[in-house]
């Protein structure tokens, strides 16, 4: 029974090394590029691009940019996968819907903005010498609201 629930528990523990190592790597390193995008540090977000097209991308495309909204202070952001699909040729296609929260002109929030901007990543990872890096991405501003409640 002993040699049972450790062969079970080497084998959970290989699947989840499994899944971090190999599966979710495209993921992180997506999230990562997002995050430091939505914080407006293009030099980093463009270190994890792969190719001329995604680089300029990621210069041409800043946050203020895509985002038709004022803002004055970012407060963070948040990111949800959408869809996710490996392509026969080795990459993996994200589709992320990323929320960016900020304050407009003339409010401090403090902590953690008073309005959120959402918006759609499609991109394109790809595996190189470096390890996984964004070889296409378009960025697609969807909304942004207050979020603060009415009363």
């Amino acid at each position: 029974m002993k040699r049972l629930l450790l062969v079970l528990l080497l084998a959970g523990a290989g699947y989840g090394a499994y899944r971090w190592f190999v599966e979710d790597a495209p993921g992180r390193v997506f999230h990562e590029f997002a995050r430091l995008w939505a914080l407006e540090d293009t030099p980093a977000a463009a270190a994890l691009t792969t190719g001329d097209a995604a680089r300029a991308a990621v210069e041409s495309r800043i946050l203020r940019g895509v985002v038709r909204a004022p803002m004055e202070a970012l407060r963070g952001s948040r990111q949800v996968v959408e869809s996710r699909e490996r392509t026969a040729d080795g990459a993996v296609s994200l589709t992320v819907q990323q929320f960016v929260f900020y304050d407009p002109p003339g409010i401090t929030s403090g902590i953690g903005g008073a309005g959120v901007a959402i918006i759609r990543h499609v991109a394109r990872l790809e595996k190189t010498a470096d390890g996984w890096r964004v070889a296409s991405w378009t960025p697609t501003f969807l909304d942004a609201h207050s979020r603060r409640e009415s009363r």
